[in-house]
Parts: C-alpha cells; sequence; structure tokens
C-alpha cells in the first residue's frame, strides 16, 4: 500500500469504502499531550511560552510513498520532536499531484510526542506545470458547500492527521479567487476540528506576491474581523526585523497571537550552513518576535553520507555543536534550536519504556528473539510508526572524570 495523494477533481471521487489501501493509512495513535515549564529548560537562552517551530519536511517521493514503511534503512527518520509544535508533510507536483495525506507512520511518530501534523496542499508556479484550472477545481461550490473541503475532511479525519496546509503559488487568479479561498477555509473550520495553515504566496487581489510579513494584503488568510479563516501563517522567506516587529503588532490587533505566525527559513540547500538573521525573530535578551518555519529540516538526511552521517547532522542542526542543549555556545551563528526553544516532553507518568528505537534498523527482535529474515541484514528496515519516545535531552553529560561518548 501507498500514502494517497491526489488532483483537486480525484479526491472528489475517493472513499475509504473503495480505495483498497485506505485501512493501511490510518493512524493508531491519538496526539498525546506536552508537558514544559520554566524548571524544565535546560539552556540560559531558550524562552518559555514564546516561539514555536514548524517544520515542513519531505519525507519520500509524492508518488510510490509506502504507507507502512519498508525493506530499506535508508529513511529520513525524524526524531527531534521535542522542538517541534507542528509538522507539515511537504510534497506535492504537477505531473504526480497537488493534495498530500501524511503516511500513518509519520503521524504515529508525531502524534505519539504530542506534535500535530498537517497534509499538504500545493499549487505549484507555472513555471513548475502549475494550473490556474486546478485551483478552480479546488474552489468549485455546490450550493453553500465545498464539495473539495468536505473531502479534506473526510481524509483527514479517517486517516487521523490533524489539518491542511494549503500553499497556492498558481499566477491567474483574481479576487473572486481570493475571496473563494478565503471563504474554503472558514468552511473548513466551521465544519471540522481540523486547523489550517496558509502560505504567504496568494494575495487578496488573487495575484501570487509573497509579502514576508502579515499585512493588509493577506491577514484575511489568517483572520477576517471576528472569524478565524487559519490558525497559522508561514510567512515567506524574505523577511526582515522591521517586517516581523510590524507582522507582531497587526497579529495582536487581530486578537491573535504573533507565535501563530511562522517566519520561514529555507534550509533545503544548505542546512546549517544557511545564513539566517537570527536575531529578528530571536532578539537577544527580549521576547520572541514570531515563530519559526524551517522549510526542508531534511536536509540533514539528504546531504548526508550516511546514517551515522545524518545522526551526526540532525544532531548539530537541532541542539548544536557541542551536541548539548544545555551548551549552544559556538563562534558559529547556527546554534541550534535548542538555544531558543526549550523541549518539550509526551513522559508525563511512570512506568516510562523505550526501547530507543529510532525508527529503522537492520536487526528487529520481537520478545527478544532475533527475527531470521535474510534481506533485513543487507536492506534494513523503516518504519515510523515503531519510533519510540527517545530522551528529551540529548545529550547533556556531566561527569567529573572521562565523560561518556
Amino acid at each position: 500500500p501507498y500514502a494517497s495523494y491526489w488532483f483537486p477533481l480525484e479526491i472528489l471521487s475517493w472513499s475509504p469504502t473503495t480505495d483498497p489501501d485506505a485501512l493501511y493509512n490510518r493512524s493508531g495513535v491519538d496526539l498525546k499531550s506536552k508537558y514544559v515549564d520554566s524548571i524544565t529548560i535546560v539552556n540560559p537562552n531558550a524562552r518559555f511560552n514564546e516561539a514555536k517551530v514548524n517544520p515542513l519536511s519531505a519525507f519520500a517521493p509524492t508518488s510510490n510513498n509506502p504507507s507502512q514503511g519498508s525493506l530499506d534503512i535508508n529513511y529520513y527518520t525524524f526524531s527531534y520532536w521535542q522542538y517541534t509544535d507542528l509538522l507539515v508533510l511537504w510534497g506535492g507536483s504537477a505531473g504526480e499531484g497537488l493534495i498530500l495525506a501524511p503516511n500513518p507512520t509519520i503521524i504515529d511518530a508525531a502524534h505519539r510526542n504530542g506534535v500535530r501534523i498537517l497534509g499538504n496542499v500545493f499549487f505549484p508556479p507555472t513555471v513548475y506545470g502549475g494550473q490556474i484550472q486546478w485551483v478552480v477545481d479546488f474552489l468549485q461550490k455546490n450550493g453553500n458547500t465545498f464539495p473539495v473541503a468536505d473531502k479534506l475532511i473526510e481524509v483527514a479525519e479517517y486517516y487521523g492527521f490533524d489539518g491542511w496546509f494549503i500553499n497556492q503559488e498558481t499566477v491567474g487568479g483574481n479576487s473572486q479567487t481570493a475571496a473563494n479561498m478565503r471563504d474554503f477555509m472558514i468552511y473548513i473550520q466551521e465544519n471540522s476540528d481540523l486547523e489550517i495553515e496558509w502560505y504567504d504566496a496568494m494575495t487578496e487581489s488573487g495575484a501570487v506576491s509573497w509579502q514576508n510579513q502579515l499585512n493588509s494584503q493577506n491577514d484575511w488568510y489568517f483572520q477576517w474581523g471576528d472569524t478565524l479563516v487559519s490558525e497559522t501563517m508561514f510567512l515567506n522567506f524574505w523577511w526582515n526585523s522591521t517586517g516581523l516587529n510590524n507582522s507582531r503588532t497587526l497579529a495582536q490587533s487581530l486578537n491573535r497571537s504573533e507565535y501563530e505566525l511562522f517566519a520561514g527559513i529555507d534550509v533545503e540547500a544548505n542546512g546549517y550552513n544557511s545564513s539566517i538573521n537570527w536575531s529578528a525573530p530571536f532578539p537577544n535578551t527580549l521576547p520572541h518576535v514570531t515563530s519559526l518555519g524551517i522549510y526542508r529540516p531534511d536536509w540533514c538526511y539528504n546531504s548526508s553520507s550516511g546514517i551515522a552521517n545524518y545522526y551526526d547532522r540532525s544532531s548539530i542542526f537541532w541542539v548544536g555543536w557541542n551536541n548539548d542543549p544545555s551548551n549552544t555556545t559556538t563562534t558559529s551563528s547556527w546554534k541550534g534550536f535548542a538555544n531558543y526553544i526549550p523541549a518539550f516532553t509526551t513522559i508525563l507518568e511512570v512506568p516510562f519504556v523505550t526501547n530507543f528505537c529510532t525508527g529503522q534498523g537492520y536487526d528487529f527482535y520481537i520478545n527478544g528473539e532475533k527475527l531470521s529474515y535474510p534481506e533485513l541484514s543487507t536492506t534494513g528496515w523503516n518504519n515510523l510508526s515503531l519510533q519510540d519516545v527517545l530522551p528529551t535531552w540529548r545529550w547533556i553529560v556531566q561527569s567529573s572524570g572521562t565523560k561518556l561518548t
């Protein structure tokens, strides 16, 4: 079975009763509660109850993406959930499909760690094959209903994920397109408990024009009078300090939190070697200005030379060059997210049991007995449904003697 993806007209005919893979795409894990307070903050720079972190991560191709893992150890087994508030399954292409539901394996791992996960709706720029007709199909109405919105609700509720990320970057729309998109999102809010994240691309005129801030050109996709339109907004990457501060002021004037705005950073090409103006969202010793969105932190995996190197890159990326979230001191401008964001945990009761499984390996044991399956020893396996809740802090080693490694 494979994870689901559709064009707008295709999703209208989807039903779990006729899709043979639907059962295998359902998550079995409810969203867990998570906890943090001032006494659990291990880094003196991290601020409590302020900015949140939202990765946009690709885990596999749009098509032929196995629902239940595969016999291949090589997979992006993201595991730094403790710094993450919300995750978007990134993907979609003009040649395959525009609407992607997350694999149940990723939903399971996210929910086990108290992280909400959104499916992706991607209308690509025309240079990448985008067609305005797909937007028209998406926003079609039948009386007072939006048929595609009803299907988005049905898919998310059946599969067990938390909502949708909507990114409309296809040119050719007008003010009516923009108003229809706003009303489409309001319709989902009124007819479900799902949440929506809007990407800063199409403006209220229907033109595609990245604002890089919340302003009068895009604020009705966030809040329209007394009506909530989207729970969060991902601001495009070319922001500056003035724009983020203005975004905070406007969000507050709309009776919304500035931390529901995610200032996007693009790390797809260079990862922790990216040049980021950290002081704009995270001014030193002052409250955070907005939250932070991360486009393609799967760079840690995609740029790696192997699994061990992937783990090393992930540690630097998330907790810094010392591999210690309590000590992010470095001459590098990249200090790791542990420098700004305290770790959350879903470990709220005892006993707590873990096998320290990251969701991939070469061997597999059942009740202590190694499974005899010849392919495993050479290809390995991956399945994020089997990922355990991992240590909250990696790695704080306190010793007066020779430290463990």
